[in-house]
């Protein structure tokens, strides 16, 4: 193995890169940030009532950090949303086991797959894109009078604003938000919490694009 990373002695695949930060609060450490995970995937899995509260990552039993693992390696939608909340809910239930049907639908992949570096905390520059992810980004953090600053690869948001809009009740703001992080993540920027953001903030430290 040609690994640079391994977490509890084993390696684990490349997490896909559309799950971006998300990676972190499901698998390695949960943070006080989680709601805006949680509302990435209320969204995702069209689970308006589903809550993270009393999950930590560091309580995932062996096989469900394997079936977590191997669920992160596809790309972010509904069934792959649905896969993560059923094992978020079993560890919040203090369930070690995985359901049947899930192991079938992502069947873990030879032993604790290879897993080369940790996305979580380490943006890689953006890949040439004819149209930046970050247009639509602004654009809709604009419109929502969200302050928001992209500098070092890096998107910079109050995290707390911006679980409120994934929580929004109007299921457009939830679906477009949903899908222009996808965007952003797999264009290789992070998202990164900055408390208190205010828009002429934003602006003074910005080196690719602010509101």
């Amino acid at each position: 193995m040609t690994n640079r990373k391994h977490i509890d002695g084993h390696y684990y695949h490349d997490f896909h890169p559309g799950w971006g930060g998300f990676c972190e609060e499901l698998f390695h450490y949960t943070s006080r940030y989680y709601a805006v995970t949680e509302g990435f995937l209320k969204v995702l899995a069209d689970r308006p009532v589903f809550s993270m509260s009393g999950y930590k990552a560091q309580r995932l039993s062996a096989p469900q950090r394997v079936s977590m693992a191997t669920i992160l390696g596809y790309p972010p939608e509904q069934k792959s949303g649905s896969a993560v909340i059923s094992i978020v809910e079993k560890v919040v239930c203090g369930e070690p086991g995985v359901d049947e049907e899930l192991l079938q639908l992502y069947p873990p992949k030879n032993g604790l797959a290879e897993r080369v570096d940790s996305l979580v905390g380490h943006a890689n520059p953006p890949r040439p894109l004819d149209v930046t992810p970050l247009e639509p980004w602004l654009s809709m953090a604009e419109r929502l009078l969200m302050p928001v600053a992209v500098r070092e690869h890096h998107v910079e948001v109050d995290m707390r604003v911006l679980a409120q809009h994934l929580d929004s009740a109007n299921p457009v703001i939830r679906s477009n938000l949903q899908q222009v992080i996808v965007a952003l993540h797999e264009a290789g920027y992070l998202l990164r919490n900055h408390p208190h953001l205010t828009h002429s903030e934003a602006h003074e430290i910005a080196d690719e694009g602010a509101v």
